[in-house]
């Protein structure tokens, strides 16, 4: 009795979280203990205020002077002497800065990153989600680059070859590892990662003697969170569809390099209609279907950005029929041509 396809490419799935797990599964935990710990101590450290102090603190005191109330923070050093410092925040008072020190309003830095009135957390817990996000593009595109060259380098195509497995699910699953089952994974760790960045937070309030749940927890959207950034990704993954199929065509075609194979033609290309055309339609196109970072996007990334109103429905279909010959193209490589 033959196995059922939905079986085999779930097998074949499991095989390549095995082969690249530290990549694939561990970085994003390692990242997201080491980011974890750095915030643990920047809140347990009575005499610093970290990024995210500073957001908090930026929060209380809008709230606070919206309401005509004053708060008092107690600030214990640490040094020889125990002196304890205490602030007064007042309606017109300026802005923490990273040192701890009252300046002038509008001095905070986070809030010129992020070039908008801080009015939640959200943006915060975004910029956790975006450096996750970074990690796992760059993850992605070195392994669709190496997964099937190794294959070929170290021989071990010749033992799949001899498994009841074709060369369409061999390429189909490792292209869903990258733009769906290694994504699964890199989100749900930024997800728990903001769960702590949030308790975190709530000690913070707790440690200054206010609410934490109507200052921290009043000031989170969580249905808009996870709604940008998981069906943000989705749009995103429709988009870079291509461009992953690009790097499995590369990877399977590579004798040497398969990095220089798929950056060649594509450098070559701009640079070509850049001189003698003196336009750049193909540089456009291709920026639609690479991740690209957008400061007014929600999950980091272009969907939900300015760039979003310029991409159709027809460039989504196109990239999509683009993706599937880029595929098919791979399967006829990893079928005739195996050998390095």
């Amino acid at each position: 009795m033959t196995e059922a396809p939905s079986k085999k490419l779930f097998t074949l799935v499991q095989r390549e979280l095995q082969e690249y797990k530290t990549s694939l599964c561990w970085t994003p935990v390692v990242i997201a203990g080491l980011l974890t710990l750095v915030m643990l101590g920047s809140v347990l450290s009575a005499n610093r205020i970290s990024v995210m102090g500073d957001s908090v603190l930026q929060l209380i005191v809008q709230e606070q002077s919206a309401s005509g109330m004053n708060i008092k923070i107690h600030i214990d050093s640490d040094d020889e002497t125990g002196d304890t410092l205490e602030y007064t925040v007042e309606e017109e008072i300026g802005d923490f800065g990273r040192d701890g020190a009252l300046g002038p309003r509008g001095s905070l830095d986070l809030a010129d990153e992020l070039d908008e009135k801080l009015e939640s957390l959200n943006p915060l817990l975004n910029v956790v989600h975006i450096l996750l996000l970074l990690v796992l593009v760059f993850v992605t595109s070195n392994y669709l680059l190496g997964t099937l060259y190794n294959d070929r380098k170290d021989r071990s195509i010749l033992f799949w070859r001899s498994m009841p497995v074709s060369e369409w699910e061999e390429v189909l699953s490792k292209f869903a590892v990258a733009l769906l089952v290694a994504p699964t994974i890199y989100i749900a760790v930024s997800v728990l990662t903001q769960f702590v960045l949030v308790l975190l937070a709530m000690l913070l309030v707790w440690r200054m003697d206010m609410d934490p749940y109507q200052l921290v927890l009043g000031n989170i959207d969580f249905g808009r969170l996870l709604f940008d950034q998981v069906g943000g990704w989705i749009l995103t993954a429709l988009l870079i569809a291509p461009a992953c199929a690009w790097l499995l065509l590369a990877s399977a075609a590579a004798r040497r390099s398969p990095f220089m194979l798929a950056a060649g033609p594509v450098i070559g290309l701009i640079a070509i209609e850049q001189i003698f055309l003196g336009s750049g339609y193909i540089a456009g196109a291709i920026s639609r279907h690479v991740p690209s970072l957008s400061e007014t996007s929600p999950v980091g990334f272009y969907v939900n950005g300015p760039a979003w109103s310029a991409v159709s429905g027809i460039s989504i279909a196109a990239g999509l029929i683009f993706s599937a010959a880029l595929l098919w193209l791979t399967v006829l490589l990893r079928k005739y041509r195996w050998e390095i």
